[in-house]
């Protein structure tokens, strides 16, 4: 499996017809491997292309278009046309292209290079050490940031007379992780990853989607494999209800439970195949694209919309001048401008093509029926990122196994508690956060604990 360390679609303008080209992000990272760009999955559109996205170019997309040959295979010409541009400043800030590149900002929009990673002045500040980690500013923002209040004066006391503050630091995020405010938070982030609609009742045929909200929440806090949220095959209750203690179950107790979450252990994927996720992913499509689109960008940190994470696999055998999925239900995806995405998203979609989505004349909405579609689509053999996978256990195990996955988690928190992505000054901690998390056992608190000692939090 290759990782997915970039997003599919550095657009550079090509001749008619103008479709993107999926090769450009792999030709781009493979001129500019270093770039953290490419090390965090960050190239898109844009950085060829005005916000707005295609097909008007931003400067630096325009001078890449001029340095082509004309003519010129693509592949051959694009590295050429890469480098004969990156001594140049496209965007006039001042700072040459292969600078910006390098420093993981953009070339081709002015002043990309952030002001907050510049050095700070020698201040003589009687309250913190800036400019250098302190410990008693990350305290201060652990209590804000986990348990919701500012630290309590005899806090601040026995901070400042410990001889571990470090250990005090992190004793004070175990402290707040345990907090009321912090399981609000949790909350917060379950609701941004499942995208309710609807009441939230165990009868409603769309599925009750505090079964996914609760699940999140109990994978992303203790000592759990965030994994979870893409494997577990139990359910997650209130238990005593009201009571905010979270308990996982084997398996639904009552005929309630038991329509509210109606798949057997061995069908469960955690977030993916509850009855709400099927229900509202997959509703009345035989094709299950949606369920994989939503678990691309929620879980994966990939949106297909963006051309991300793309890798295309060509069922088609070569029929057209570019790569082509099989038109197993008459939707025309063969077609070029269908072809870039829907040449990934099809056989990523076929390992899930017997879950059900809504059958309101039968009553199996969030079943997993072995005859579903099965005239469409006879086996789940498909494929994740170009690479083969049968079924749905292969293809949770397949997505585990990049780093989409931990960078997502290592997202999600950091997007929360800093309000935007990492400066590019960060990078070099970010990227140690996502490899820690994939190596330690994929469990949150463990990353925020090193997270909170990181120079991103704690410089002031």
């Amino acid at each position: 499996m290759r990782p997915i360390l970039l997003l599919f679609a550095v657009l550079v303008a090509v001749p008619s017809p103008a479709w993107a080209r999926a090769a450009a992000a792999d030709l781009f990272c493979g001129t500019y491997p270093d770039s953290p760009l490419c090390a965090t999955g960050a190239t898109s559109c844009t950085t060829c292309h005005v916000l707005a996205g295609p097909p008007a170019h931003n400067p630096y997309g325009a001078a890449v278009r001029e340095a082509r040959q004309s003519g010129a295979d693509f592949a051959e010409d694009l590295p050429f046309a890469l480098q004969a541009v990156q001594l140049d400043d496209s965007d006039g800030d001042g700072v040459d292209n292969l600078a910006e590149i390098l420093g993981g900002s953009w070339p081709g929009f002015e002043s990309s290079i952030e002001s907050e990673c510049g050095e700070q002045g020698n201040f003589d500040n009687p309250w913190y050490r800036v400019g250098t980690f302190d410990p008693a500013f990350a305290f201060k923002r652990v209590t804000l940031d986990f348990c919701g209040r500012s630290p309590r004066y005899e806090e601040m006391q026995a901070f400042a007379a410990s001889s571990d503050p470090l250990g005090r630091l992190e004793g004070q995020l175990d402290l707040c992780l345990t907090s009321p405010y912090w399981a609000e938070i949790l909350r917060e982030l379950a609701i941004g990853v499942v995208r309710p609609v609807g009441p939230a009742t165990d009868i409603s045929v769309l599925g009750n989607w505090e079964w996914d909200v609760r699940l999140f929440m109990y994978v992303m806090s203790g000592d759990r494999d965030a994994a979870d949220l893409m494997r577990a095959n139990y359910l997650v209750v209130e238990d005593p209800p009201g009571s905010g203690l979270l308990v996982p179950i084997d398996g639904p107790r009552t005929p309630v439970e038991e329509y509210a979450q109606p798949l057997a252990a061995q069908d469960r994927f955690g977030l993916i195949t509850t009855r709400y996720s099927l229900a509202m992913n997959v509703m009345f499509a035989p094709m299950p694209r949606t369920l994989v689109g939503h678990v691309y960008r929620e879980l994966l940190g990939l949106d297909i919309a963006r051309s991300e994470g793309l890798y295309s696999v060509d069922e088609a055998d070569g029929a057209y001048d570019w790569p082509a999925p099989a038109d197993v239900d008459g939707k025309g995806v063969w077609q070029e401008g269908c072809a870039g995405c829907h040449a990934t998203l099809d056989p990523a979609s076929y390992p899930w093509i017997r879950y059900n989505g809504i059958d309101l004349l039968g009553d199996t909405t969030g079943a997993m029926l072995p005859d579903r579609a099965i005239d469409i689509v006879p086996t789940t053999q498909g494929a994740l990122w170009g690479e083969p996978v049968d079924g749905p256990a292969e293809w949770v195990e397949a997505a585990l196994a990049t780093d989409a996955f931990p960078r997502r988690m290592t997202s999600i928190l950091w997007t929360w508690l800093f309000r935007r992505p990492p400066y590019s000054c960060e990078q070099d901690e970010y990227d140690a956060l996502v490899q820690d998390f994939a190596t330690d056992g994929r469990n949150v608190e463990g990353l925020l604990h090193r997270l909170i000692v990181t120079d991103a939090y704690g410089v002031p």
